[in-house]
């Protein structure tokens, strides 16, 4: 297996039927710093979403603790990042990660024009979907 494909699969991916919620961490530390890394990253993400969800939309949560994107390639991060959510999610919320990281993924949302929805914890990113679903909370939208 190439170095690429092995940091495309090291994202663990598992899927709450009753919830539609995709759940995606990194066990140990990523660095996606390549255009085919991170391709390889979206491509491993969709076709989990597609296998388990059946190509029902899903929220998505998303643990960045581990994860680093290059910031030399936060276009294509964010294009990727555009594409997945057309395709496969309702939204995503995300969660932990260090400032950089955080930063990264705000400014990826703002050149696509998406919320960042990032929070301290897994419980606080769970929660915020929960009231999402049940009306308690609407959904942010970016302006464009």
């Amino acid at each position: 297996m190439s170095q690429t494909a092995a940091l495309a699969k090291a994202a663990t991916l598992s899927y709450d039927r009753d919830e539609n919620i995709v759940y995606v961490s990194f066990a140990s530390a990523v660095e996606l710093n390549t255009q085919e890394e991170i391709a390889a990253h979206f491509e491993h993400v969709i076709s989990f979403w597609r296998a388990h969800a059946l190509g029902k939309k899903s929220y998505f949560v998303v643990d960045f603790s581990h994860v680093t994107i290059n910031m030399a390639e936060i276009e294509f991060y964010a294009q990727q990042t555009d594409q997945a959510h057309e395709l496969c999610a309702i939204t995503s919320v995300r969660y932990g990660g260090n400032a950089l990281q955080r930063t990264i993924t705000r400014l990826a949302g703002m050149k696509i024009h998406r919320p960042s929805n990032i929070y301290a914890t897994r419980a606080q990113a769970v929660a915020v979907v929960q009231n999402l679903k049940s009306g308690k909370m609407a959904p942010k939208v970016a302006k464009k």
